[in-house]
């Protein structure tokens, strides 16, 4: 999915501050902000600079200074959107935050709209979806064991466990279909393990359903000895204590 239009947003808390933050990203960040900015180095061109470089000078509207500010470049993908991205550091008064971003709108950005940032980053690939529900997380994070959870997922903790559960789930089912063919193919510890893999994950899912941690789970699992599974009486006392029967629930 290619997104074309060049967005901008005041990504800085609202309210006075020592300093204001614009973030402008698109196709045409870069050339939008290259129309008020005037750079100290007159010969200067934001188009012509290198990514992850910041530059100073003032934004225009006309003939009239608006500001003082810092410029940084990020030029695609090498961005948090994956696309140019043009950062404008201004003062942290809200007067001259909003008449900044009223000249960036009106030389060819919209404004973008609430984590559309964040959006853009998922859909061009720089982030996968768990670790953009990780975002507004770390933002909301009220104590540590809040943050280290969510720096954790942002850093693709959660992802990579998922993957290895996945893995090591298509793994099985390649025993299963066997199995449909020559019964002796079928791992002994293989319906053991599937029932302790959808039992723990049930069990922290409702511990708290929006953020499992299935590296727990996984450590959980490696601990367990499926060996000694009872295929005779189908029970799954064994392995979690349950005398239930195994058919029952799964």
């Amino acid at each position: 999915m290619k997104i074309t239009d060049t967005i901008a947003a005041i990504s800085s808390a609202a309210g006075n501050s020592g300093i204001g933050i614009i973030r402008v990203s698109g196709d045409e960040a870069i050339e939008v902000v290259d129309k008020i900015f005037r750079p100290a180095n007159k010969n200067k061109k934001l188009a012509n600079v290198e990514s992850h470089t910041v530059h100073y000078g003032h934004i225009m509207d006309g003939d009239k200074t608006l500001d003082q500010v810092l410029v940084i470049v990020m030029k695609n993908p090498h961005s948090y959107t994956g696309e140019d991205t043009v950062e404008i550091d201004c003062h942290g008064g809200m007067l001259i935050l909003k008449k900044v971003l009223d000249l960036v709108l009106k030389n060819g950005a919209r404004t973008a709209e609430p984590g559309e940032f964040t959006k853009r980053a998922f859909l061009n690939g720089r982030i996968d979806l768990s670790q953009a529900e990780a975002v507004m997380d770390l933002i909301n994070s009220k104590n540590d064991f809040a943050l280290n959870s969510s720096i954790e997922q942002l850093k693709g903790g959660v992802s990579d466990a998922i993957k290895d559960i996945r893995k090591d789930i298509i793994y099985h089912i390649a025993f299963i279909e066997s199995a449909l063919d020559d019964p002796e193919h079928i791992s002994r510890n293989l319906v053991g393990m599937l029932v302790e893999y959808s039992r723990m994950a049930e069990n922290y899912r409702l511990k708290n359903e929006k953020q499992a941690d299935f590296e727990l789970i996984k450590n959980e699992i490696a601990k367990r000895d499926f060996t000694k599974f009872n295929f005779t009486t189908r029970s799954k006392q064994d392995i979690t204590g349950d005398k239930s029967n195994l058919y029952k629930r799964y």
